[in-house]
């Protein structure tokens, strides 16, 4: 089972061959600060949560879960080829329907125009995968099956 950091690693890697003319990054621990220091742009990729449905086994933790994953769109122009615009259909076209590990393939959720900073044009990519979170249980700590009989007891 890959861990979220496992899977925003694996995230940023797959924009980075996918899109190697623009930086690709972690989103930023402190975005006020953030300067885009590339001369086209860049994609920062966070992960704003996960969701849970309940288990599916009696016995143990198995819960679905819904990876969320967002991918800050920033360019120095907003149409045309290479532009904002341009670069989130590239986003989702190198995302949407990819496997992150141990999960199932990447589907779009949304895509939202955040506006113009600074001469920064910006967008949010927002997609989904499931996986499923399983306990990390103890091994070898029941007693094991010593005897089987084909009796029924009351």
């Amino acid at each position: 089972m890959a861990t979220t950091l496992q899977i925003i690693d694996a995230t940023v890697a797959r924009l980075k061959a996918k899109l190697p003319q623009l930086a690709v990054e972690y989103f930023p621990d402190r975005p006020s600060e953030y300067r885009l220091n590339h001369p086209k742009g860049a994609l920062l990729v966070s992960y704003p949560g996960s969701q849970f449905d309940g288990t599916v086994d009696i016995s143990y933790v198995a819960q679905p879960r819904v990876v969320r994953l967002s991918v800050a769109v920033l360019l120095r122009q907003l149409n045309g080829k290479g532009g904002a615009v341009d670069v989130v259909d590239d986003v989702r076209r190198a995302l949407v329907g990819w496997r992150p590990p141990d999960c199932r393939k990447v589907q779009a959720k949304a895509e939202t125009f955040l506006g113009e900073t600074a001469g920064i044009w910006q967008y949010t990519v927002e997609l989904t995968s499931q996986c499923m979170l399983v306990e990390d249980a103890d091994v070898d700590t029941e007693s094991p099956l010593t005897q089987v009989t084909y009796e029924e007891t009351p």
